[in-house]
């Protein structure tokens, strides 16, 4: 093998570093789209509400925290019970 060739080698990366890479992106791609609806949810929620962050995080959070659901869920209780109909 030339030298040529060695050097051309090294700056390519491999199949499997190429598919360790995407599924890494992919990842971080997938929890930073988790983080911005979360995001959105919670600023949508106290909009609607009325009522600043901390006030949501005491009174509605935490509360279903402490019985153990996680974020996601709280979350999700929170918004069901607000958009239930009537």
């Amino acid at each position: 093998m030339k030298k040529t060739d060695m050097e051309q080698d090294g700056l390519w990366p491999t199949p499997e570093r190429l598919e360790k890479a995407r599924r890494e992106l992919h990842k971080r791609m997938s929890e930073e789209i988790v983080s911005s609806l979360r995001r959105e949810a919670v600023d949508g929620l106290i909009a609607l509400l009325k009522i600043d962050r901390e006030r949501l995080r005491t009174l509605w959070i935490q509360p279903l925290l402490n019985a153990g659901a996680t974020v996601d869920m709280a979350l999700a209780c929170i918004a069901q019970s607000h958009f239930q109909p009537n």
